[in-house]
């Protein structure tokens, strides 16, 4: 194939060692491009793909000096093997979750009750948006917002609720054999990214970077 003008100005910008950030539409060979820039360099690289199926066909289309694998497959095979007896355990409801953390009443916030099961629902929450972001700690900007409670002193006040029970959940998840919260692929995933990884390989290529969770971008620096 003959490459584009832009193509061919990526490759200059790839040759010289610069970062690049490829922007273009569906379907307009942002992919081949890629390929191209690992074609023409026989240093070893890493093609970070979006999901299994994309990993799988891109092993196909990139040189054997490239390994194709999603975020989700690095970091399991360097922190979430330990965890594989607490992966896919049964779904219970939030509530029973928070129950076994210690939530086991309502609280009052503002002119609200909140419940324990909206407690719970929030501290799960606030758990998840902790390990998609960039952050090495949970705090308040984690805590969810419930409707109602949106002010900045409402929240404030709901996130001092929130966040001891946070903070049990996620100690909770650090025990490898047993826990009360339900372990995923994700808790794996922002383990992995805040043990500061080093990717073994001379180029990273990210794919989908603009829809890529910050706890990704934070380990291809992004």
């Amino acid at each position: 194939m003959n490459p584009t003008n832009e193509q061919t100005a990526a490759a200059d910008a790839f040759t010289a060692g610069d970062h690049l950030a490829l922007q273009a539409g569906a379907g307009t060979g942002k992919t081949s491009t890629l390929v191209l820039l690992a074609s023409s360099t026989r240093r070893r690289g890493r093609y970070i793909a979006f999901n299994k199926p994309i990993a799988l066909d891109a092993t196909k289309r990139f040189p054997p000096t490239v390994t194709c694998k999603t975020a989700h497959a690095l970091a399991y095979a360097a922190v979430g093997h330990r965890y594989a007896r607490r992966l896919g355990g049964l779904r219970q409801a939030g509530w029973r979750t928070g129950m076994a953390l210690g939530i086991t009443k309502s609280v009052r916030i503002g002119e609200r009750d909140v419940s324990h099961k909206a407690l719970s629902h929030a501290v799960l929450r606030t758990v998840t948006r902790f390990c998609h972001s960039a952050d090495p700690v949970i705090t308040r900007y984690h805590v969810p917002r419930l409707r109602g409670l949106e002010g900045k002193d409402l929240h404030a006040e709901l996130s001092r609720a929130v966040l001891p029970f946070a903070r049990k959940a996620w100690a909770d998840l650090q025990h490898p054999d047993e826990g009360s919260v339900r372990f995923d692929h994700d808790h794996y995933l922002k383990m992995w990214a805040m043990s500061d990884p080093k990717i073994d390989a001379d180029f990273l290529l990210l794919d989908e970077a603009q829809d890529t969770n910050p706890v990704l971008g934070s380990v291809a620096k992004v």
